[in-house]
């Protein structure tokens, strides 16, 4: 009985300690798969700073905020007709470049 009796405490102190390792098995294994996410993160983070260290980046973005660089200038295309209208109606309201021409050489003294 008493055989039986130590036998049944080691069995229930095997399967005390087989329970937690494997806990502490699945742990670890969590915080292998944490471990492997936060390497790749971190990859791809160095990548990117990679990428935006290079001077065309840097270049890129001074442009998108309104910087240009030295020897450039901006240009602004309208693309609706409202532009071409304005000047029609500039151009036709005057007098013409001749009549003008000639009153400058010729006009009144």
């Amino acid at each position: 009985m008493f055989l039986a009796l130590a036998g049944l405490v080691l069995a229930a102190a095997f399967v005390g300690l087989t329970v937690q390792g494997n806990a502490i098995g699945r742990e670890i294994a969590g915080y292998q798969s944490d471990l492997a996410s936060d390497q790749a993160q971190h990859e791809a983070l160095a990548a990117q700073i990679a990428k935006q260290n290079t001077a065309d980046y840097v270049k890129q973005k001074a442009r998108d905020y309104g910087y240009i660089a030295p020897n450039e200038s901006i240009l602004a295309v309208q693309r609706d007709g409202q532009a071409s209208d304005a000047l029609a109606r500039t151009v036709s309201q005057g007098p013409s470049r001749i009549a003008r021409w000639f009153a400058f050489f010729f006009g009144s003294r």
